[in-house]
């Protein structure tokens, strides 16, 4: 399977195939545009005439979807590992995870879950990752590692995990459990966020992320405790009891601010020149009885793209949709939606932002994987690209069906 997903010549020929496709049907609507003007173009039927409209757009859609840059980390859900791939979906490698203890046959990796990836500097996804006996759910070792990925003439490389030790009790937590997390860039103090969460606290912390003189990262110093989630955010009226979807988190562009989830909102939190909270306001205003989480900020700053469903008994979702937040005007536009889901069944969530802030990745239910198939028993959840005004169809960039189910993705650049 990884000879697959490394094949650099199959990329190539999909991208060949795919010109050659809109090329197709861009010289199909200029012979009818032509012929229309010989003879008429009214007598050109138009459903034929707008269909061919229509398969050229989706088809160009798709081009440009599949010409994005930079990196798209992200959880196999069907082995339990960690991957990373070309923004198109191409050139799949494994992220590699620390050793196990010996005899490395008798532990396992349990709940592997990728942070974020740097959007400045060496490119580097930072995770993490527990160790257990096979039989037994008492960690042995857990932690949080960088890893940095290696872009050699389009093939991808990743060099060995390195360790990023924190402080083993901070705030009621232990931040080496995190399962949150978000980079501010080299050039916005160049520090990692973090959210550890336990039954009753969900701690926001930063630290200052550590570079050799390459600038690869070697560890993490001076954290600061920003402060409680459960305190900052406010339950839903509806559903006082329920914890909701806190802890996501992503720094605005600038570092001085980052989104978080909290309970059923967004909020946005400022920090001060220390890192520490300065203040904070809700987001979501006026949707109680909607969850809203798993915030990305864009790139340039303009909006925060998030998942949203409305909340049922038992204080989870249904289904869920991605949205997007002008942070100027604080208007919301729905941007996945059963018009222009494409393949993108149901549970659309995890938005991610391209570098030049114009597309939205995210994760989605397709199908249940095939019976016999190493993933069955598993709905499968693919990757999948859009406009990120939600103009276009949404293209799927990973179709792994029965072989892998990618969720909680992360890009990078």
């Amino acid at each position: 399977m990884e000879a697959h997903y490394t094949d650099i010549d199959e990329r190539d020929l999909a991208k060949s195939n795919h010109e050659n496709d809109l090329a197709s049907a861009t010289k199909t609507i200029g012979d009818l545009i032509q012929k229309g003007a010989a003879m008429k173009l009214s007598r050109i039927p138009c459903a034929v005439f707008f269909a061919v409209i229509s398969l050229a757009s989706l088809m160009s859609n798709s081009a440009l979807a599949q010409n994005q840059t930079g990196v798209i980390a992200f959880r196999d859900d069907c082995t339990g590992l960690l991957y990373a791939m070309h923004a198109d979906g191409s050139g799949r490698i494994a992220i590699p995870l620390p050793p196990k203890p010996e005899p490395a046959s008798q532990y396992r990796y349990r709940q592997p879950l990728v942070l974020d990836l740097t959007t400045s500097g060496p490119l580097t996804v930072v995770y993490f990752v527990g160790i257990t006996p096979q039989n037994s759910l008492a960690f042995v070792d857990h932690g949080l590692f960088a890893v940095q990925l290696n872009d050699l003439s389009g093939v991808l490389t990743a060099d060995p995990p390195v360790r990023l030790s924190l402080p083993a009790a901070i705030g009621g937590v232990d931040p080496n459990f995190a399962r949150y997390g978000s980079f501010s860039g080299i050039g916005s103090g160049d520090r990692l966020a973090i959210a550890a969460n336990d039954e009753t606290h969900s701690v926001l912390m930063t630290a200052k992320v550590e570079r050799d003189l390459s600038f690869k990262v070697t560890g993490l110093s001076d954290l600061v405790v920003v402060g409680d989630l459960y305190n900052i955010g406010l339950p839903d009226p509806g559903f006082p009891t329920k914890q909701g979807f806190t802890g996501p988190i992503d720094y605005a562009p600038g570092g001085t601010s980052i989104v978080a989830s909290a309970y059923y909102d967004l909020w946005r939190i400022y920090l001060g020149a220390d890192n520490t909270f300065l203040s904070s306001e809700r987001l979501t205003q006026n949707t109680d009885g909607f969850a809203e989480w798993n915030p990305a900020v864009s790139p340039d700053g303009s909006r925060v793209a998030y998942t949203s469903g409305a909340i049922i008994t038992s204080g989870g979702v249904r289904n869920s949709d991605i949205y997007a937040l002008n942070l100027a005007s604080r208007a919301i536009t729905q941007i996945t939606s059963n018009q222009n889901k494409g393949d993108a069944a149901s549970l659309r969530n995890n938005a991610i932002w391209s570098q030049d802030s114009g597309w939205i990745g995210f994760t989605a239910y397709t199908s249940r994987s095939p019976r016999n198939s190493p993933c069955s028993g598993l709905v499968n959840s693919d990757i999948f690209l859009i406009k990120s005004d939600g103009s276009s169809t949404a293209t799927q960039i990973t179709n792994t069906n029965g072989t892998s189910v990618e969720v909680w993705p992360r890009w990078g650049w």
